[in-house]
């Protein structure tokens, strides 16, 4: 007898024709924190993770990006829509990414402590939860373990600049490279 998972099952992988094109447009929308601007954009993952995909590649691909003025909301169009409306963003110049809310399956996802750290990121402040390894607490190493992008749970984030505002939102991924301060936080769970 065999034992047949669902993972190891044969999905579709058309490589060509609309069937290719269709697996190939399961965008989401991000919103994106550069030195200089907010954008607003869609995003194709193919699957992976965000924080994955910004580590791997010197830049992403945004359908649509947009930079909305302060009071402005720009709804995006269809996103099945293929107008060539594709455009690149080198991944160093993101302060922060703010992608859709994903959940792994329980079986593929990786199990770690969390701990509240505190983060200052250009002018940003960010607390949030650090997906740490068991046996290793939050600190500088952090940053200095050759992954560009740090990804943050249950986030509240302050923008010190102007126009101030905070948000508060379920996952952040910051830019490693631009952060000047990181400080663990005493939790109490």
């Amino acid at each position: 007898m065999t034992f047949w998972n669902a993972r190891w099952g044969t999905g579709v992988t058309a490589t060509s024709g609309s069937t290719a094109f269709s697996l190939s447009r399961e965008l989401a929308p991000i919103e994106l924190y550069t030195a200089a601007s907010r954008v607003v954009a869609w995003i194709d993952t193919a699957g992976q993770r965000v924080t994955d995909l910004l580590n791997n590649q010197d830049e992403i691909r945004l359908w649509q990006p947009t930079v909305p003025q302060e009071g402005t909301v720009t709804p995006p169009s269809d996103p099945g829509a293929d107008n060539g409306e594709w455009q690149s963003l080198v991944a160093d110049q993101i302060v922060l990414a703010m992608p859709p809310e994903w959940r792994t399956n329980r079986q593929l996802r990786i199990h770690r402590k969390l701990r509240r750290v505190a983060i200052d990121v250009g002018q940003f402040s960010v607390t949030g939860n650090a997906h740490v390894p068991f046996g290793t607490e939050p600190g500088p190493w952090m940053l200095d373990r050759g992954r560009r992008f740090l990804p943050l749970t249950d986030v509240h984030i302050l923008h010190r600049g102007e126009p101030p505002f905070e948000h508060v939102v379920s996952i952040v991924i910051v830019n490693t490279a631009r952060v000047s301060r990181l400080v663990p936080l005493f939790t109490l769970a």
